[in-house]
């Protein structure tokens, strides 16, 4: 159908009893809606608001220890025609003059219920009757003392699924933080910590966000942080080591059986190709039990990034020989 089709056939409809019934309760609906708008535009009605706070005139150098609020919750009542314009989402400012509400001497600022009133009033109209305020009253400490820089220390405590670990540095955008106080940081406080935070079964490399603590009387920025958590795969890998026998007199020959031994362990993934480690299968000639036929094998230089460390097999049969010889010494060495 095209739209001069359609415009004759709503031209008939239009023209019709049915029709101009639907036009005439059209109009009246119409009429009614604008009277009852009118109507309350002259009623008092209330409304709540969150009101962003604007602080003027901050002297250069000056940090608030104590954060000003970023909103105040206010429930006025006032003529609906004055606060219309407020209803779309574009509610006034809280503008608070810096110089006006210093306390001299004290680096604070402080605005009681009243002047807090009388601010919001101000930025609705004489006319509008505050009913509450959240919070009723600011009360800020300010410095003009430079900040201190100190290290984060990160209470952070990470646990993964097996076959998974933690593997590497924590990685943070920052590695200290600035620390702004009244009097200067107390001696005693050499980092500044996080919140602690528990992680559980992680198995993929997980950034958090963490808020910083701040001691009474002090502020630090950033107060918040992102800190990402390495967690990677650990993956089997196999080597054969030589068994070798220590603390063994040089007149000593000892024989094992089998002459190595399988070493199985788990490595993150990242290091599979980088394993740089070398591990040693060793007996230790005087802990060898005379009256028995094999002896247990000790790992040394195993290095902190291998787990679940399996050799094959544990304990080796031996055989000795010894030769005569004068002023007979130890070595460390296989022979």
């Amino acid at each position: 159908m095209n739209i001069k089709a359609l415009l004759s056939k709503l031209k008939q409809k239009s023209t019709s009893a049915k029709g101009r019934s639907i036009f005439t309760f059209m109009i009246f609906l119409l009429i009614s809606t604008i009277f009852w708008f009118m109507m309350t535009l002259n009623e008092t009605v209330q409304r709540d608001y969150r009101l962003p706070v604007e602080i003027n005139g901050i002297p250069e150098g000056t940090t608030f220890i104590t954060r000003p609020p970023q909103h105040i919750d206010v429930s006025v009542k006032d003529k609906g025609r004055a606060l219309i314009k407020y209803d779309w989402g574009n509610p006034p400012k809280v503008r608070i003059k810096y110089q006006d509400f210093i306390v001299k001497g004290d680096n604070r600022i402080v605005i009681n219920q009243e002047m807090l009133g009388n601010s919001i009033r101000n930025s609705f109209g004489s006319g509008c009757e505050i009913l509450s305020i959240r919070p009723d009253s600011i009360n800020l400490i300010t410095t003009s003392r430079p900040g201190d820089r100190l290290p984060i220390f990160f209470d952070i405590s990470a646990a993964t699924e097996p076959q998974y670990i933690a593997y590497g540095e924590m990685e943070c955008k920052y590695d200290s933080v600035t620390v702004y106080s009244l009097n200067g940081i107390p001696s005693s406080m050499l980092n500044v910590q996080t919140e602690h935070v528990t992680l559980r079964d992680l198995t993929d490399t997980t950034t958090i966000e963490i808020a910083l603590k701040s001691p009474a009387g002090t502020r630090v920025e950033p107060s918040r942080i992102s800190v990402t958590i390495p967690v990677e795969p650990l993956v089997t890998k196999k080597r054969i080591l030589p068994v070798h026998v220590i603390n063994k007199p040089q007149n000593v020959t000892v024989h094992t059986f089998p002459a190595n031994i399988e070493l199985e362990y788990l490595v993150p993934m990242s290091l599979f190709k980088n394993d740089v480690a070398t591990p040693v299968a060793v007996i230790n000639y005087r802990d060898i039990d005379i009256d028995a036929t094999t002896a247990h094998v000790n790992l040394t230089q195993i290095p902190d990034y291998y787990h679940n460390i399996k050799c094959t097999p544990a304990e080796v049969e031996y055989l000795t020989e010894k030769s005569s010889a004068p002023h007979v010494k130890e070595e460390n060495d296989n022979q």
